[in-house]
C-alpha cells in the first residue's frame, strides 16, 4: 500500500511539474546567423491604434516585444555570429509620429552594430507611398555603410506622383563563412519598375547568393480564401501558397505569383525569399525551382503579436560545411524555442532545415 501511495505521489508531482522550455542550442562551429524579424505592429501608449469603442491611449509609446527582439540581437551578436538582420515590414501599426519615432530610435541600436534592412509593409505605406518610412529611414541614414549597395530611385505613376523612391526598396551585401550575399528589401507589392530594378541588382551581383525580403509573398493564396478563414479553427493546406492578391499600389501592385514569374524565377543566384504580413496564417514555407533549375526556399513568418512576450524571431543559421540552413524560431522574453503557435502545432513548423545547393 505504501508503495502504491508513493507511486501516486511521484506521478502527481511529475504531472504538476511544468515541462522545461527548450533553450536555444549553441551555435555550431563555423556557422553564422541571418536574423529575420516578423511584423512588429503591437504598440502601447500615445500614438497607438484606436479600436472601435476604445478611448485613445496616453502616456509613453512602447512596444516591449519589438524592443526585446532588438536588444537580444545586440547582446547576442557575437555569440550567435549574427551577420545580417532583415525586418519583413509592418514596423508600425498606423502612421503616427510616435510610432515612427519609436521604431527609428529602436532600430538605431543596430546602427554600427550589424547590417540590416527593412521592407516597408502595407501598414508602413501611406496611401501607397513611403513618405513616413523615408522620413525616418532615409537613404542618407545608410549611404555611408560599406554594406549598403543603394536603392531604387522611384518612378512616376499614372497620376503624376513619384513613388517607391528613397529607401523603400534597398539593396545590401555581406560576406560570411566564405560565402557572399546580396539582399534586396522590397516594399509591399513592389510595382513593375521596382522589379526591373531588382532584376538589374541581382544581375549586377550574380556572383553572390541572393536573398529577397518582401512583406507579402506567402500566405492565403486568394483574398476570398483569406476572408473565408474567419470562424474556422484551421483551414486546409491547399489554401496557402504564393499570394495571388495584393494590398498596396492599387493596379500597380504586383502580387507574389507575378513577381515570381516576371522577376524572382529568372535569377539562378536566388536562394531564399522571406516575408511576413499573414498573421492568420502564422507561418508557411515552400520550395520553388527557378528557370535555371535552382532551388529557391520561401518562408513566411508572422507570429502572434497579441501579448508583449510574443517576440518570436527567426534565426537562419547557415552551415557552410553541411550546405544547409538550420532555422530556429526563438522568443527572447520567453527564453524558449517555439513548439506550437496557434493552429500551427508541431515543432516541424517552427524548427526545420533548408538544404543549400553547391555553387
Amino acid at each position: 500500500m505504501k508503495g502504491l501511495l508513493l507511486l501516486v505521489l511521484v506521478l502527481s508531482l511529475h504531472a504538476a511539474t511544468p515541462v522545461a522550455a527548450e533553450a536555444l542550442p549553441p551555435l555550431p562551429k563555423d556557422a553564422f546567423t541571418y536574423v529575420v524579424i516578423p511584423d512588429t505592429q503591437l504598440y502601447r501608449g500615445g500614438g497607438s491604434k484606436v479600436r472601435e469603442g476604445e478611448a485613445p491611449q496616453t502616456g509613453p509609446t512602447t512596444n516591449p516585444a519589438f524592443e526585446s527582439r532588438i536588444d537580444w540581437i545586440v547582446k547576442n551578436r557575437e555569440r550567435e555570429n549574427i551577420v545580417f538582420v532583415s525586418h519583413v515590414g509592418d514596423i508600425t501599426d498606423i502612421h503616427s509620429e510616435q510610432q515612427w519615432a519609436f521604431a527609428s530610435n529602436l532600430m538605431s541600436r543596430l546602427d554600427g552594430v550589424v547590417p540590416y534592412g527593412i521592407s516597408p509593409g502595407n501598414h508602413d505605406l501611406e496611401v501607397c507611398t513611403s513618405v513616413g518610412f523615408n522620413r525616418y529611414f532615409p537613404r542618407s541614414r545608410y549611404a555611408g555603410r560599406k554594406w549598403y549597395a543603394g536603392a531604387f530611385d522611384g518612378y512616376v505613376r499614372a497620376d503624376g506622383q513619384k513613388v517607391s523612391g528613397g529607401n523603400a526598396n534597398s539593396c545590401q551585401t555581406f560576406e560570411a563563412g566564405g560565402m557572399k550575399f546580396v539582399v534586396l528589401h522590397l516594399e509591399c507589392n513592389a510595382p513593375a519598375p521596382v522589379l526591373e530594378w531588382a532584376d538589374a541588382m541581382m544581375d549586377r551581383y550574380a556572383d553572390r547568393m541572393a536573398i529577397i525580403c518582401t512583406h507579402m509573398y506567402l500566405g492565403f493564396r486568394t483574398r476570398e480564401l483569406y476572408k473565408g478563414r474567419k470562424g474556422k479553427k484551421s483551414v486546409p493546406d491547399e489554401w496557402f501558397g504564393l499570394m495571388e492578391w495584393s494590398k498596396c499600389h492599387k493596379k500597380d501592385g504586383v502580387p507574389a505569383v507575378k513577381a515570381w514569374e516576371t522577376c524572382f524565377s529568372k535569377h539562378k543566384n536566388l536562394i531564399l525569399v522571406v516575408s511576413g504580413d499573414q498573421g492568420p496564417a502564422i507561418c508557411w514555407r515552400e520550395t520553388q525551382k527557378g528557370v535555371h533549375g535552382n532551388v529557391v526556399h520561401a518562408t513566411m513568418q508572422d507570429y502572434p503579436r497579441t501579448a508583449d512576450e510574443q517576440d518570436w524571431l527567426r534565426l537562419y543559421r547557415f552551415r557552410p560545411d553541411l550546405r544547409r540552413i538550420d532555422v530556429w524560431t526563438w522568443s527572447p522574453r520567453q527564453n524558449t524555442v517555439c513548439e506550437n503557435a496557434g493552429f500551427r502545432k508541431g515543432r516541424d513548423w517552427h524548427v526545420f532545415t533548408l538544404p543549400l545547393e553547391s555553387r
